[in-house]
Parts: C-alpha cells; sequence; structure tokens
C-alpha cells in the first residue's frame, strides 16, 4: 500500500470513481510513486496529451517539445486521444487509453493512469463520463469479464 504517495484530503477514501461493485477499494492500495515510477509517463500515440504553446508538434518534435516545456496530461482535451506509459522500473510499460469527445464526454482505460496535479499513478483505471463514454465502460468491463472467465476455463480443463 502507498499511502504516502497520496495528498492527504485522499489517504482515507475509497474508489467511489470505479463501478458500484468494486468502489470500496481503498484509493492507498491503488496509490503508485517513487523512483520505480518515473513521473510523467510517456507519450507513444494520440492527437494531445499536453499542455504549451505548440499542440501539433509529432514524432521526435513532441518528445523533445515535452521534455522541455510540457506535461502529460491524463485527460486529453475534447475532441482527442491518447496512448501513455507508465514505465516501471524504466522498461515495464503501464498503459492508460483516454479519449474525449467534441462534446465532452471522457472515457479511459489502463493499467496506470498519472495524476498530474497531485503526481502519483493511480493502477488499473477505468473511468467514464456521459454517454459515450459509459457505453464503452461497460463495453469494456464486459469484455475484460469475459476474457478472465475464458482464462478461468482454460486453466480448469487444462489441469
Amino acid at each position: 500500500m502507498s499511502k504516502n504517495c497520496l495528498p492527504p484530503h485522499l489517504r482515507d477514501k475509497n474508489h467511489g470513481d470505479w463501478p458500484w461493485f468494486i468502489s470500496w477499494v481503498p484509493r492507498s492500495w491503488t496509490a503508485k510513486c517513487g523512483k520505480r515510477w518515473p513521473m510523467p509517463p510517456k507519450l507513444l500515440l494520440g492527437n494531445s496529451g499536453w499542455t504549451g504553446r505548440h499542440p501539433g508538434l509529432m514524432g521526435h518534435h513532441a518528445v523533445e517539445f515535452l521534455d522541455k516545456y510540457g506535461k502529460v496530461l491524463p485527460i486529453p482535451l475534447a475532441g482527442h486521444w491518447i496512448v501513455t506509459a507508465a514505465m516501471y522500473r524504466g522498461w515495464i510499460p503501464f498503459p492508460m487509453f483516454a479519449i474525449t469527445w467534441k462534446n465532452g464526454d471522457y472515457f479511459s482505460f489502463g493499467a496506470a493512469r498519472w495524476d498530474d496535479v497531485d503526481e502519483y499513478y493511480d493502477l488499473m483505471r477505468i473511468r467514464a463520463h456521459g454517454r459515450r463514454g459509459r457505453f464503452f465502460m461497460w463495453a469494456t468491463a464486459f469484455t475484460v469479464v469475459a476474457i478472465a472467465l475464458y482464462a478461468l476455463g482454460l486453466f480448469y480443463f487444462m489441469f
């Protein structure tokens, strides 16, 4: 548990941002920080995800710009999407996908979400706002459950 990674106002809180059936999980169980979790994550793909004067930069120019001037945002600008990765121990990627539609609906799913305000990682991210975002959240949740049940079935019949 990483209670020290959380700001004081979140240390004793549960994950109220998760679906109701797992919202009892304490935030301290999924908060990560320290030198094994370099901050911020790397922007792998997308058309948004950083602040600054030149949001149209691509490729190595975008990386240079991020290193010098910008920061990765966990929630993309309206009409944009991102794929980021927290590089645990410098080489193990913990990816996250996020999209914000032009109408403001938002969806994110991934292994680690960077909190750019309090500077810590939150593991096991699934979040949605708006009609489109909620559809994708439930579709993703059902897909994850189906894959888990399938894997358990294979494990049962193999051993």
